[in-house]
């Protein structure tokens, strides 16, 4: 039965394929004269290579029939059957196997080099911290063994004491000798603390009252001064550019009063100048006078301990202040002058309110302000000005009145820092002032009583153009001094550097001749010998002659020099 079972199939297995065509899939049978053809079976081959179909059917059915009747095959058989492996294939296997072992046991290395990497990170960080523990207990042992070695010493029975000095009692062994003694150490304890205390309270401000610390810098004042001279330039130039159209020489709306203001701040050289020429075509001369104007008024300002005293007042302090920085060192002169000044200038600044119901009295600097309006008017109405906004008070107020309060508040800014703010040195603000017979010294001054012009000490205005040897008409920008005490031994501020840096450009020559000219009518401030500020001979009206019983002990430093004008201005103007 084996056999014909083996033939069936080897029968069926060598049956050619059948292929099932249909019109809609076969490419052939789409094309003309096949269109309508019923579905074919084509065989493979030609129909004489297969057998007849009965002898198909009849061996198909033997077949059946003959695998009903045989007995089903042995598991032996069907391994018989199997096809034997490939040495090939399983040396592969093999090959494949042994890299995927080799492969883990990389991996397992790697794991355990990573885990030692991290033993021996946290052995090192506990070895840190037992490194940081024994320096810790080596320096309490070091302090515990000095502990010990002073109560050793104050355990002493005896103290080696020396010969001078008194040998002691040893202390009684009564107790209630021993709480005396006790209670009287006690006392005597709490007096030396309350003494301590209060020595360190008084070190602690006298501390801060010989600190040299300054708010500003040196710099910072200078530039200062600086833009307060370019904001006194624009308003004049303003003013004189406005109002040059208006002013004509054969109207004359000046009164007797405007020319007294004008002459006692100006000079009467420069008030008869603005009388007399035209100034309709060129106006720089008013521009120039309105320049001197705003400097002289401003000065008083600056010139003053604290504007707003009463002017006898103000000058008891300046000679206090003189007398000080002269005998005193620079931070106890500095500190007083600003504690004096700060509560000066509050008793000075009017209430908010007036419980009585009065008036409150006006603020020193918009009296100021005011002032200054008038003298304005007065120099525009000498000048031949006949526009009603420079003729009027409050038309011209209205027009000019807030750059000259905002000038005032400048100014006043710059005085609070200058003597409030300055602890390391002493600025003073330099102009030449009006000159007059008798409060100039004979050596520099000219027939005409005109101080006479030293270019060390000043800046021509119009330098290079006509005669530099005629007298100082009227200064129109500010200068600046530092005034300082020579070797006061407390360390050099930003301020002394500053100074050191003008001492380098200005030969000694020049430095030993500007200690000279606050004694000749130039700078405010402190003043050596027959000297003189401002040109009065005065600060505020009252001249400030040497302290008797003190040298000159101050140095001075020119650190912007004042720009004049000459008189000889008129030569090209």
């Amino acid at each position: 039965m084996n056999v014909i079972s083996n033939l069936l199939d080897w029968i069926l297995s060598s049956l050619p394929s059948v292929r099932l065509s249909e019109d809609h899939n076969d490419p052939e049978a789409l094309s003309d004269g096949n269109s309508h053809s019923p579905p074919s079976i084509s065989p493979s081959t030609t129909a004489s290579s297969y057998p007849p179909v009965g002898f198909l059917n009849r061996a198909s059915q033997s077949s059946l029939r003959s695998q009903r009747s045989s007995p089903p095959r042995s598991s032996s058989d069907t391994q018989q059957t199997q096809p034997t492996p490939n040495p090939q294939d399983l040396h592969s296997v093999e090959r494949s196997k042994g890299w995927d072992r080799e492969r883990e046991r990389e991996r397992q290395r790697e794991r355990e080099r990573e885990q030692d990497r991290q033993r021996i990170l946290a052995l090192e960080r506990e070895n840190a911290l037992l490194s940081q523990r024994v320096s810790q207990l080596e320096l309490d042992l070091r302090s515990a063994k000095q502990t010990i070695h002073t109560l050793n010493l104050v355990a002493a029975p005896h103290l080696p004491l020396p010969p001078s000095l008194p040998q002691f009692p040893p202390p009684p062994s009564d107790p209630l000798l021993l709480k005396a003694t006790y209670e009287k150490l006690l006392g005597t304890y709490n007096l030396t603390q309350r003494a301590v205390l209060e020595r360190t309270e008084e070190v602690s401000s006298l501390k801060s009252y010989l600190s040299k610390n300054d708010e500003v810098s040196g710099a910072q004042i200078l530039q200062a001064l600086r833009d307060l001279n370019a904001e006194i330039v624009q308003l004049a130039a303003s003013i004189a550019e406005e109002f040059s159209a208006s002013m004509d020489r054969h109207i004359n709306l000046a009164k007797p009063s405007d020319m007294d203001l004008v002459s006692s701040v100006l000079g009467p050289v420069l008030t008869n100048l603005l009388a007399t020429r035209d100034h309709e075509g060129d106006p720089t001369l008013v521009q120039f006078a309105i320049q001197a104007w705003e400097v002289v008024c401003i000065g008083k300002v600056l010139d003053s301990f604290c504007f707003g005293l009463p002017s006898e007042v103000d000058q008891a302090f300046l000679r206090i202040f003189d007398h000080m920085h002269r005998s005193e060192p620079q931070p106890i002169t500095s500190r007083w002058r600003a504690l004096a000044h700060a509560h000066a200038r509050a008793l000075i600044s009017p209430p908010a309110s007036n419980s009585n119901g009065s008036r409150p009295p006006q603020s020193p600097f918009l009296t100021l302000a005011e002032t200054n309006l008038r003298g304005l008017l007065a120099i525009l109405a000498i000048s031949g000005c006949t526009d009603p906004k420079g003729t009027h008070v409050q038309l011209f107020r209205e027009r000019f009145g807030h750059i000259l309060l905002r000038i005032s508040e400048r100014v006043e800014r710059i005085s609070v820092v200058m003597k409030e703010g300055i602890m390391s040195s002493n600025f003073e603000i330099l102009w030449v002032g009006t000159r007059r017979k008798g409060f100039v010294a004979e050596d520099r001054k000219g027939q005409d009583g005109l101080v006479r012009y030293d270019e060390n000490k000043m800046d021509n205005v119009f330098i290079g153009h006509g005669s530099e040897k005629g007298g100082v008409l009227c200064t129109v920008e500010f200068g600046l001094m530092c005034v300082r005490q020579a070797g006061d031994g407390m360390g050099m501020s930003s301020q002394q550097q500053l100074v050191q840096q003008h001492h380098r450009k200005m030969s000694s020559g020049d430095i030993n001749a500007l200690a000279k000219m606050n004694g000749n009518g130039i700078a405010n401030g402190a003043v050596n010998g027959n000297g003189y500020a401002n040109g009065h001979g005065h600060t505020n009206g009252v001249s400030k002659p040497h302290m008797n019983g003190f040298s000159d002990s101050l140095q001075r430093s020119l650190l912007l020099k004042p720009k004049i004008l000459l008189e000889s201005v008129v030569e090209f103007l």
